[in-house]
């Protein structure tokens, strides 16, 4: 269902007709009711922005703002460290169709430039058709300016070579320049040499999603997200307890992970959870931290799980606050908690913690919303 309301939203950005894509039962039927509009064949998923990236000196991180075109959320770059070859840091948008040898494949997507080191303050990348192995061959190249404001680029080729769906990708690739760049949603078809035929989508209406890297009602407007709520590769300890990453359509984007406490060392956590948090934090920042939990089993005689929950920063002096232990009810409820930061903490150094003390609970988490406050 989350995949729906975010086609339905990138489907009315793009001015097109929305109809079918608010009848769809499933994703796959959003999909195809926004393939019958566009030209072309659709070859990729436009509702995922959780991409592939790579670079020993980039940071990647979600940014959600209902003024981003095309769907509210986007995913930021930051290359700290430019690199000889441009091919040093990106990322990869993966095609869910076979590309023919010799037929026309475009990419349209958003992009801006928050900051670069080049004479003219401008953005640079460069968009590849591509095997996503080695030897890495590919087609199509071509460098593209990035601006200071939003605006729709599009790269078309005719593919020297077939690409499948297991191996295909467009990559979009930026580490020659040490700059500061935002890539929103995108698409790709095939059989088409453009998607807009030189007409700029107008911007979006207020968003009523959650899209993968949308917020719920009830916290937006309250910061800048500094985490992915859509990614649940979260680093586990599990001494006395167990885990697991389970579809569920009750909760927001579909997915929650349970976590199971059993029996372990005395005194110490059963299952324990690190989320990584993206974004700098400084000194005195106001962050809002969101869980969403219900407890599924409880030894407590009120039948709530006890879930604590801090935030721990990384380097030779490890600093823990905003230190929480909650009693989770057994529907779904989004537990919310306000702190301030007591020091400054660099993009990537710090990581939520949540865990299980006590045995014979099982919880339910689903996504997680670490933000930095607006107040």
């Amino acid at each position: 269902m989350t995949r729906l309301i975010a086609l339905t939203a990138l489907c009315a950005a793009f001015g097109l007709n929305t109809t079918n894509a608010l009848m769809a039962q499933s994703g796959g039927a959003a999909l195809e009711a926004l393939d019958a509009q566009l030209p072309g064949e659709l070859a990729n998923d436009p509702s995922r922005i959780d991409w592939e990236s790579y670079g020993a000196d980039l940071v990647a991180s979600a940014v959600v703002d209902p003024n981003i075109p095309g769907g509210g959320a986007a995913r930021r770059f930051e290359v700290r460290r430019a690199d000889e070859f441009i091919y040093a840091a990106g990322t990869n948008l993966p095609t869910t169709k076979s590309i023919r040898r010799g037929e026309d494949v475009t990419i349209g997507f958003y992009a801006r430039t928050i900051e670069a080191q080049t004479d003219n303050g401008k953005g640079i990348l460069r968009v590849r058709f591509q095997k996503n192995e080695p030897p890495y061959p590919g087609f199509g190249e071509e460098t593209l300016e990035i601006g200071r404001e939003w605006e729709w680029y599009e790269v078309n080729a005719k593919a020297e070579m077939g690409l499948r769906p297991k191996d295909g990708i467009v990559a979009i690739q930026f580490g020659r320049t040490r700059q500061i760049l935002e890539i929103g949603q995108a698409i790709i078809v095939t059989g088409a040499t453009s998607i807009l035929s030189g007409a700029k989508p107008p911007p979006p209406g207020p968003l009523n999603l959650p899209s993968p890297l949308e917020l719920p009602e009830a916290l937006r407007g309250v910061g800048t997200l500094l985490n992915n709520p859509g990614n649940r590769s979260w680093n586990f300890e599990a001494p006395g307890g167990s885990y697991e990453v389970r579809e569920d359509e009750t909760i927001w984007l579909g997915r929650a992970t349970r976590l199971t406490s059993l029996n372990g060392p005395e005194g110490a956590p059963k299952i324990v959870a690190k989320l990584p948090i993206e974004g700098r934090i400084e000194e005195g920042d106001v962050l809002v931290i969101a869980v969403a939990a219900k407890t599924v089993q409880s030894a407590f005689d009120d039948g709530k799980a006890r879930l604590e929950i801090y935030v721990e920063t990384g380097g030779g002096e490890a600093v823990r606050f905003a230190q929480s232990r909650i009693a989770v009810t057994d529907n779904w409820q989004l537990v919310r908690l306000k702190t301030r930061a007591p020091v400054a903490i660099p993009i990537g150094g710090a990581q939520l913690i949540l865990q299980l003390r006590n045995p014979d609970q099982t919880l339910d988490i689903g996504p997680v919303y670490f933000l930095k406050s607006e107040e």
